[in-house]
């Protein structure tokens, strides 16, 4: 097997599993998305004291995974970062190509809160979700060169054996 992972980023390639279950990489991108903002993230909507009765939707990494503490002191964390241990069977269908190609997919993900600015100049804590996806094929595609046919044919070989 290759273990050569190369990211997938045309959301438009297909993926299948086992049991027939086919997404394309965007709708897993997707899936993979609302999984961590259930289990990781927390959303909620704040009202701003400088402003009217606007209301701004907030998302932020749930506090208890954000901060580690004891009794002398704690530690408070920005980042949480999810990897595949193991790569799954699938098979690929890129757009374009002239099949289905097996191999192994494997997932990261990271969630990071980073800051953005509002109109007032103002900082927030906005949680931001970054997914990679990457497939390794069983067999590698191996470049098609022009000379292959000429290599290939009988007096090619006569040549390369008179050397």
């Amino acid at each position: 097997m290759n273990d050569k992972f190369q990211p997938l980023d045309r959301d438009d390639d297909v993926l299948l599993f086992d049991k027939n279950n086919t997404f394309t990489v965007g709708k897993l991108k997707d899936l993979i998305s609302k999984e961590f903002q259930e289990k990781f993230l927390i959303s909620y909507q704040k009202k701003p004291s400088y402003r009217g009765d606007s209301y701004e939707e907030r998302t932020d990494i749930k506090s208890e995974l954000s901060t580690i503490s004891f009794d002398s002191g704690g530690f408070i964390c920005s980042e949480i970062q999810w990897k595949c241990i193991k790569a799954v069977n699938c098979k690929l269908l890129k757009v374009g190509s002239g099949g289905w190609q097996e191999g192994k997919l494997r997932m990261q993900a990271k969630v990071v809160n980073s800051y953005y600015e509002n109109d007032d100049y103002k900082k927030y804590n906005k949680a931001v979700l970054d997914i990679c996806i990457e497939f390794s094929p069983d067999i590698p595609n191996e470049p098609i060169s022009p000379l292959d046919d000429i290599r290939q044919s009988e007096e090619y070989k006569k040549l390369s054996n008179n050397k």
